[in-house]
């Protein structure tokens, strides 16, 4: 008998979408499913909408929060009553490929892996079927590594985002060391991704698109909100966890990116929030601080480096570069037709 695979579905502000991703889940060709929807106390008929498909198939569990946790707090919801010796996640706007989990599930147990990643496609918000690729499994290229060597080279020689949670299938094993998705804090999946990868001993990659990621413009926030800025205690965890176990490279892009979120911050705090003056003026000492212990570890553009002696030094001359590189963003996502977000 196939072994059983829990897949967890977080549940939120999307029935335009549920119904669809459900039944794709239900109809997957791996039949040893146990879905868990975690209905997050939806402001819509979400809710309802779960309790039906709950009536038609018996493999669903329908968890009805009795208080909006966010989507770490349903996912952790799942964890805690998933039965399977592996764990699966979607998001309850998404799709994926027929065959997602028998593939997965395959690869992991002939190469006896604790993680499989396999790669994705995007989908446009409007999308309502996405036609399956038939897909021969003796021609799936595989590559092989450990946890943190996967972090490695795919982050850095494929650029492929390691830090999503619904394109694997997880050993039960790798979260039974007390991995979770940190609640009340942005950036979940960096935080919680990198410990699952680190508990793994060997972890599959393949390129072949199994998951189906839609684009939905109008699922970030229009304003900024304070809380957004918890992403900041999620990067520097990652900094402290994986400090001695990544590479220079991939070290190196991190702490950039640390950067630009804080040169971010500091001008979403001061237009967004003027009287939280100590905190914008402490994302700017941290960025000063922050160079000052790396300026001989960073290779980056003149432009940037420019950009960054500016907000380091004369602050006048950095605000209107700001305002000057919102016109441009906003610009670029008009052009492309998508919502402003933020500013």
């Amino acid at each position: 008998m196939e072994e059983l695979i829990s897949v967890i579905v977080p549940v939120y502000g999307a029935e335009r979408y549920l119904e669809a991703c459900v039944r794709r889940i239900m109809h997957q060709t791996y039949r040893n499913l146990e879905i868990i929807l975690v209905e997050d106390c939806s402001p819509d008929q979400s809710g309802i909408i779960c309790d039906r498909l709950a009536k038609e198939d018996a493999r669903i569990t329908v968890i009805h929060r009795k208080t909006n946790g966010g989507i770490s707090a349903a996912r952790n919801s799942g964890i805690a009553i998933a039965k399977g010796n592996y764990i699966g996640f979607s998001d309850c706007d998404d799709s994926m490929h027929k065959k997602n989990f028998e593939i997965m599930h395959q690869l992991l147990i002939e190469n006896q892996a604790d993680i499989v990643v396999a790669d994705y496609l995007e989908i446009e918000d409007d999308e309502t079927c996405r036609e399956d690729k038939e897909i021969d499994f003796t021609k799936i290229k595989i590559e092989v590594y450990g946890g943190v060597e996967c972090m490695n080279h795919l982050l850095t020689k494929r650029n492929i985002k390691t830090i999503l949670p619904w394109n694997k299938l997880y050993k039960r094993s790798v979260f039974d060391a007390g991995n979770r998705f940190p609640e009340g804090i942005n950036g979940e999946d960096d935080f919680c991704i990198p410990h699952l990868l680190c508990a793994a001993s060997k972890v599959i990659y393949t390129d072949v698109s199994l998951y189906y990621w839609r684009k939905r413009p109008t699922s970030y926030s229009r304003s900024f909100r304070l809380s957004r800025t918890t992403y900041l205690y999620v990067l520097e965890e990652r900094e402290i966890f994986l400090k001695d176990k990544i590479s220079k490279e991939l070290k190196h892009r991190f702490l950039v990116h640390y950067m630009e979120i804080l040169w971010d911050y500091y001008y979403l705090v001061k237009i967004n929030y003027p009287e939280e003056k100590e905190r914008y003026q402490g994302y700017r000492r941290k960025f000063q601080k922050k160079y000052e212990e790396n300026k001989n570890f960073f290779h980056i553009s003149k432009k940037k480096r420019l950009k960054w002696d500016v907000f380091r030094k004369m602050l006048f001359l950095s605000d209107v570069w700001y305002r000057i590189d919102q016109i441009k963003r906003k610009t670029i996502r008009k052009i492309k037709g998508i919502d402003n977000y933020y500013n």
